[in-house]
């Protein structure tokens, strides 16, 4: 089994039991929908290269509608701040509950990750494919961290998600102008840099044949 089968498989597991099972976490259903469906997308990228000009509306809407959903996937990283929900005094002895809910919220976290591999793999091999030096390639991935990075800033601190971009454009720039002060700035640094280390370390460079 491909590494894309084991991400579909453990996508559908993980729904299945956040159904079954009784949790604190249910939000987690919508989340990580949102993220396998970015995933999926990156996949169909290749398809939707411009080889010629009648092409160009509808690649820019794909690859337009893929910019907004991508942050869904590494935003489930930060979810993990719901974890204050339970006080996981140690000293009490193991809560059955507590330890429940961590296993369900961080094995989605697991899995976003395993997401997140893979749709910044699919970016840059689209980037290679345009036969690109290595150094443009980097910064372009580069950009595509910054934005998501964007993405998770907007959808975390102002709730505000990508359908809001077509619904409530003025409403959203204005929020988001006012909005980006100095911790802003920071908080979006920090995850392109955590996104960086993440893709640095666990990202497949060489070609497997996986698709």
């Amino acid at each position: 089994m491909n590494i894309r089968s084991k991400a579909r498989l453990g996508f559908f597991l993980y729904i299945g039991m956040l159904l079954y099972f009784d949790t604190a976490y249910s939000f987690m259903i919508f989340n990580l929908f949102l993220a396998f469906a970015a995933l999926e997308l990156s996949y169909l990228m290749p398809l939707f290269k411009i080889k010629t000009k009648r092409e160009i509306p509808i690649s820019f809407l794909f690859y337009l509608i893929f910019i907004l959903m991508s942050p869904n996937v590494f935003y489930v990283v930060t979810d993990l701040i719901h974890l204050k929900r339970f006080d996981f005094n140690y000293r009490q002895g193991i809560i059955v509950m507590e330890w429940w809910n961590f296993f369900v919220l961080v094995s989605g976290v697991l899995l976003a990750i395993c997401f997140y591999i893979l749709m910044t793999d699919q970016v840059r091999r689209l980037l290679q494919s345009f036969q690109l030096r290595a150094s443009t390639v980097t910064f372009g991935m580069f950009v595509f961290l910054l934005l998501t990075s964007f993405g998770i800033f907007i959808g975390r601190f102002l709730r505000f998600h990508s359908i809001h971009l077509f619904t409530e454009p003025w409403s959203l720039i204005e929020r988001v102008w006012y909005s980006l002060d100095r911790n802003a700035l920071l908080f979006i640094l920090w995850m392109t840099i955590l996104q960086a280390i993440i893709v640095w370390m666990f990202g497949r460079n060489e070609k497997r044949g996986e698709e």
